[in-house]
């Protein structure tokens, strides 16, 4: 096609893959320089490879991570003798070769690098792992790989060289992570955390502090000192050291005496050093030593397990095991470590660096790759400063700017950025449902930017917001605007409206910036508006979108809510006094359409009128036809052939003619506001309601019942709440219709689709939880929030265990002080059926909540509201009359030899040395948490993260380039973008995961095992550190990192890790979900691998009841299932079992595919060979029951044994042909296929 429409995408603005820019890459990624590194004295040398592309301190950073060079913090490189600048690029070196030497210079410290080489040793004395009570969660970014992988005592094996033999060993069956495992026990939260994690990195020291002779003292700072440590080693000996100019040396200082001269060693010689850990390594033995393990700890682990997380907000588990304290005495001088005495390193001016990092340029490749990685890591560290600022806030420790209005309109100004709540402080949202409709409009603003932000419009700026609940309360974190808080705001707003209209402000340039790519982008009409005094003003975002011009001579757009028009049809019938569906009235009119729905829309209404301009030029041609001469149409006969081998291109050909500027739709956020609009000329205000109209029609009757086709066809398969949100939100779907989605789900009756309806209703509770918790929590002071939490869950999923939970209350305070010690079971079922209503329009049954199951609800409440609670078994049913009475006789005997205890230490009162210890009864749980099962409440956090769209573009473009069957091209584009993806987002990140997982399937299939095993172990490990160790994508990672173990010949590695996934699979879902069918095969295809046939085959039954309970008995896919189970059967013996699964197999397959499919073939023929088999086997054991009835010498008959049948993976010909083989045959080789 010569022209097309332009990309509905909301964010389509970035220029597309173009050859230049892929060739520039091509060249990028291939040339690399391989580099020795010449280090000090006699240490020998190094070699690395690196890019002429990178910098050299990002070479000099790769150097200090090395374990070889650990040592070196404080240096530059040198090439022929020259120092060489560290922000040059290595390429642009005068004389550099790809095999060239560096040199490694030892330089001179300041305090700045002397505070970064001690934190550099107290970040490796404390391990990837390192606990750290000042960050905002327990086990920040944590992955279990290493510890799920454990040792590896199997090679890689090749495909091809399989001994086939071993699959037919009489050897016992080697062990496995399944061995003596109940594969029927639901999942333990108290195995959350591996066994085999070990957190803890060896010790090296017993501590390193700062010295209280700080700071230097005058006279010593002209002989160049400049920081005093003090070190207590493990051989308990406590040593002062000086940080010089030159290095570190130990000192004649001691806690009592300041002497900062030079100790000597015991052989006169000064101890000292130019690194702090080559000094410790000369003073201690015991840390010589430990250091060498801690090194070999560390390097045990991947390394994106040991890279800090930098560019994305890390992960926190849900379940977390009781941190242990740590004594460190030099934790409370990190502030100083990292910013110096006056921090002034800290402070930093986040709007300006965001908006530098945008105006950066983006004509090439590396530019832009620059650029977005700038971008990207800015936008990480405001968001972590935003966060700690925000807790700082909600607990109270940061001044308000105006303490002298409400608590509700309090401002905050800390670290240089701005903090405000996010509800109605200012009345501005009464009308449309106050708080309720503030709090959805903070998150809407955010969507806003983002959508922004991803156009990259030139000449419009937003700016850094993140969203952070926390302790109940949302505070809106945004950078500081240039003169924001002078006392000219109204005069700064040069666009859109402060005032709910009575002024309105269109600037010139404003209005042809948003222009230019913005309206364009989101298909925005032009509207006319009128103020206060009916003056007509033309814009193109809402009336209460606003255009700022900043002190520094930016335009900045703020209040970015509405930009999408409000979605009518549901406001008109579920927010008005009487809802049409009976319930009560939503709680606000802040219900808007999303921004994806917009886009869908668009390209629904652009293909509709393709099809009429399409039909039209056809009717055109048609009627031309008719009116063309006889010459003209024998001519036209000539051509037919000629005419028939183009084809469709030719109509291609002919379609595109068609004008797309034509196509002219446009939304007018205005309508159906409070907004006055004039309706002139082509601006015709009806035409633009009747769109808005139509769309949301568009939602209600086509999208959402699209989406239920989708899940019974499994083209989504959610496991979690947020899959199925995230599911609903790609497809434009507000979660308000998440009731619509259950009660479509609920009418179709459609087995396939159960777990739809419970994961719809559990999300739902989750959802009202949510903001349940958020009311009670409040009110609540910090050190009350673990009571509340703990009592509100008892409430929901405890009352079987307790009917009755008594609340745990604080001294002197009674249940009708606080709102949340009032609830009971049955009132919070009220509350939730009510709230559920309210929110979702959806009617719960009286008994929802046994369709709710507790853990995965349990885990999605914690992850929604930043709870952190204890990893153990928590008991939700009541107990069982056996279970009663069996803790009542235990706790009888208990006190009863108390009882005697006590009465033979009365005895012997004279002799009180001897008397024995009573031990007391062990106090059982009442109620199923308790306080301290809260170990930490964190804030939750929503950020406009930045995305790579060349990045995402070019990993598109690879994706369908492999799906149109270009290999090749298809895995150059993706290798690309993956290059791409490592720069702009790193090593860690969601996207940069799915880049890994996706490369590794291709290498996989192309049977490359090392490299997709490479690819897939940093996919599981980006995942489990930013999404989470139980993430659903995680998983899923987990799954296929199994198989590819299996594929290359580690079967018993592939066990563990599918068992490490499974067991999050059963506290995500829990049994019965359509996919874990897949994953119980594979399990089973690995472990008759491994001859372990009777486990396998509790596998497969597992698939079968699963695809069963799902699919229907009379499904092919249940069908050829119970195939594959029979084939289980016969490998392990039980041919009466595999003749019945067999049975039921045929009968489908007959019935679905025709006796002549090759599926009901090969099961014909397993079907009689298992009959004849079996009466055979039916014929000998009558034999035997003769034999034992007329025998004198056997008074109870003994079946004779069956023969014992070789296992293996074989085909169906090979495993026929044993049983049918005489004994003496079986001994000799076979050949066997894999199993599928």
């Amino acid at each position: 096609m010569s022209e097309t429409h332009e990309p509905t995408n909301v964010a389509s603005t970035e220029p597309q893959v173009d050859e230049q820019d892929l060739a520039a890459n091509e060249e990028m990624v291939e040339e690399t320089y391989q580099i020795t590194i010449k280090l000090p004295g006699q240490a020998g040398d190094i070699k690395t490879t690196a890019s002429p592309r990178e910098a050299m301190h990002d070479i000099k950073q790769s150097i200090m991570e090395s374990p070889e060079t650990c040592a070196h913090s404080c240096f530059y490189l040198a090439f022929k003798g020259k120092r060489v600048n560290d922000f040059n690029e290595l390429g642009e070196i005068e004389g550099i070769t790809p095999e060239c030497e560096l040199e490694l210079v030892e330089d001179s410290y300041t305090e700045r690098d002397v505070r970064l080489h001690i934190n550099r040793l107290r970040d490796l004395l404390g391990g990837p792992y390192k606990p750290n009570p000042a960050a905002i969660g327990i086990d920040p970014a944590i992955s279990f790989l290493t510890a799920v992988t454990g040792e590896i005592d199997e090679e890689l094996i090749v495909e091809g060289e399989r001994k086939m033999e071993d699959l037919f060993s009489d050897a016992p069956i080697p062990e496995h992570a399944f061995t003596n495992t109940d594969l029927h026990a639901r999942s333990q939260l108290s195995r959350f955390v591996p066994s085999s994690f070990q957190r803890l990195a060896p010790q090296c020291l017993k501590s390193l502090t700062l010295s209280g002779w700080n700071p230097v003292p005058h006279p010593q700072r002209l002989k160049g000192d400049l920081l005093y440590i003090a070190v207590t080693t493990l051989e308990n000996e406590t040593i002062h050291i000086t940080a010089n100019t030159r290095g570190f040396f130990v000192s004649n200082s001691s806690n009592n005496k300041f002497d900062p001269t030079p100790r000597e060693g015991p052989s006169h010689k000064t101890m000292a050093a130019h690194s702090l850990i080559t000094l410790l390594q000369h003073v201690s033995p015991q840390f010589a030593t430990q250091f060498v393990k801690l090194q070999d700890f560390i390097t045990q682990h991947h390394m994106l397990e040991v890279l800090p997380v930098n560019t994305f907000f890390p992960s926190h588990p849900w379940a977390v095991q009781t941190p242990k304290q740590i004594y460190d005495p030099s934790r409370t001088a990190e502030p100083y470590l990292n910013f110096g005495i006056d921090a002034v390193e800290s402070l930093r001016d986040w709007n300006d660096e965001l908006q530098s990092h945008r105006e950066l340029p983006k004509t090439n490749l590396q530019e832009r790759v620059l650029r977005e990685r700038l971008i990207t890591k800015v936008q990480s560290e405001f968001t972590e400063a935003a966060v700690k600022g925000a807790m700082a806030v909600v607990n109270g420790a940061v001044m308000a700017l105006n303490p002298l209005e409400s608590e509700d309109s309090h401002m905050y100004v800390y670290n240089n950025i701005f903090f405000s709540k996010g509800n109605d402080g200012r009345g501005t949202f009464e009308s449309l449902g106050a708080d309720e409709a503030a709090h959805v409009a903070t998150g809407k603003d955010l969507e806003g930017v983002k959508i922004l932000n991803s156009i990259d419009s030139e000449g419009l700026y937003t700016l850094g917001s993140v969203i952070v609940d926390y302790k109940g309360v949302r505070m809106v974190a945004q950078s500081i605007v240039p003169g924001i808080f002078r006392r000219q705001d109204e005069s700064s707003i040069v666009y859109g409206s402060v005032d709910n209209g009575v002024q309105i402000a269109s600037d010139k340039s404003f209005h042809e910036a948003i222009n230019k790519d913005i309206a364009k982008s989101l298909h925005l009409a032009e509207h006319t508006l009128l103020d206060d005094k009916n003056n007509e003003v033309n814009l193109f975002t809402s009336l209460e979108t606003k255009g700022l011009l900043g002190a520094d001579g930016r335009r900045y757009l703020l209040d970015l809510y509405r930009i999408n028009p409000v979605d009518i049809g549901f406001q008109e019938t579920m927010c008005v006094e009487k809802p049409s569906d009976g319930l009560p009235i939503y709680p606000h009119k802040m219900t808007l359409l999303r921004p994806e729905l917009m886009s869908l829309f668009w390209e629904h209404k652009f293909r509709a009128w393709v099809k009429v301009k399409t039909d039209e030029v056809k009717k055109e041609r048609a009627l031309e036809a008719k009116t063309e001469d006889k010459k003209d149409e024998q001519k036209e006969k000539k051509e037919d052939e000629k005419e028939k081998k183009e084809g469709e291109e030719v109509e291609v050909e002919e379609d595109v003619k068609i004008d797309v500027n034509e196509f002219q739709l446009n939304f007018n956020p205005d309508v159906f506001t409070d907004a006055k609009q004039a309706s002139t000329g082509t601006n015709d205000l009806k035409q633009q309601e009747e769109i808005v109209r139509e769309a949301s029609k568009f939602l209600n009757e086509e999208i959402i019942s699209s989406l239920v086709l989708d899940f019974a066809s499994y083209a989504i398969s959610p496991l979690d709440g947020d899959a199925l949100t995230k599911a609903m939100h790609r497809r434009g779907i507000n979660m308000r219709y998440l009731g619509k989605v259950a009660s479509l789900v609920a009418v179709s009756e459609d087995k396939r689709i159960e777990h739809i309806l419970r994961l719809a209703i559990q999300e739902m509770v989750i959802r009202c939880s949510k903001r349940l918790l958020r009311t009670f929590l409040f009110g609540c002071t910090l050190e009350e929030s673990s009571a509340c939490v703990s009592h509100y869950l008892n409430c929901l999923f405890g009352y079987e265990f307790n009917p009755k939970p008594i609340p745990t209350l604080a001294a002197g305070q009674s249940k009708d002080d606080v709102a949340w010690a009032q609830l009971t079971p049955a009132s919070l079922k009220a509350l939730l059926k009510e709230q559920i209503a309210i929110r979702f329009r959806y009617s719960l049954q009286d008994d929802f909540l046994s369709v709710i199951q507790p853990l995965p609800t349990l885990r999605e409440i914690c992850l929604r509201t930043g709870l952190q609670v204890e990893a153990r078994d928590y008991r939700f049913q009541a107990y069982t009359e056996e279970e009663v009475a069996a803790k009542a006789a235990e706790t009888a005997a208990a006190e009863s030899a108390n009882a005697a205890r006590q009465k033979q230490n009365n005895k012997y009162k004279k002799a009180p040395k001897k008397q024995t210890v009573v031990k007391e009864v062990s106090k059982e749980r009442t109620t199923t948490f308790v306080p301290d099962d809260i170990l930490n409440v964190m804030p939750t956090v929503k950020q406009a993260s930045a995305r790579s769209v060349f990045a995402e573009e070019t990993f598109e473009a690879g994706k369908m380039s492999l799906a149109q069957g270009h290999r090749q091209l298809g895995l150059e584009l993706l290798l690309e973008s993956l290059t791409l993806h490592e720069q702009t987002y790193g090593f860690l990140h969601p996207e940069t995961s799915k880049c890994y997982a996706t490369l590794a399937m291709i290498y996989h299939h192309s049977e490359d095992r090392e490299a997709a095993l490479d690819l897939q172990r940093k996919a599981v490990i980006a995942a489990e550190r930013t999404n989470g160790v139980d993430h659903p994508e995680t998983v899923h990672h987990y799954l296929n990192l199994g198989l590819f173990e299996h594929a290359a010949g580690r079967t018993k590695l592939a066990l563990r890790y599918l068992k490490h996934a499974l067991y999050y699979w059963d506290l995500l879902f829990g049994p019965g979900h359509p996919d874990s069918a897949t994953a119980d095969n594979n399990a089973g295809v690995m472990l008759q691998s491994l001859r372990d046939y009777p486990t396998s085959a509790i596998f497969f039954e597992r698939a079968c009841a699963t695809q069963e309970n799902v699919l229907g008995k009379e499904h092919v896919v249940t069908a050829t299932g119970y195939h594959v189970l029979a084939k289980a059967y016969t490998l392990q013996g039980d041919f009466a079992k595999a003749l019945e699964a067999e049975k039921v197999a045929h009968a489908v397959f007959e019935a679905k595919l025709g006796p002549e499919d090759p599926r009901t073939k090969e099961s014909d023929t397993w079907l009689r060979e298992l009959t004849s088999n079996a009466l055979l086997t039916a014929q000998r054991a009558l034999d035997q029951i003769k034999v034992a009835e007329t025998s004198v010498a056997q008074p109870t008959p003994t079946a004779a044994p069956a023969p014992q049948v070789p296992r293996g993976e074989l085909p169906i010909d090979q495993v026929l042909q044993y049983i049918n083989a005489p004994s003496t045959s079986r001994k000799g080789k076979k050949k066997a296929s894999k199993h599928t």
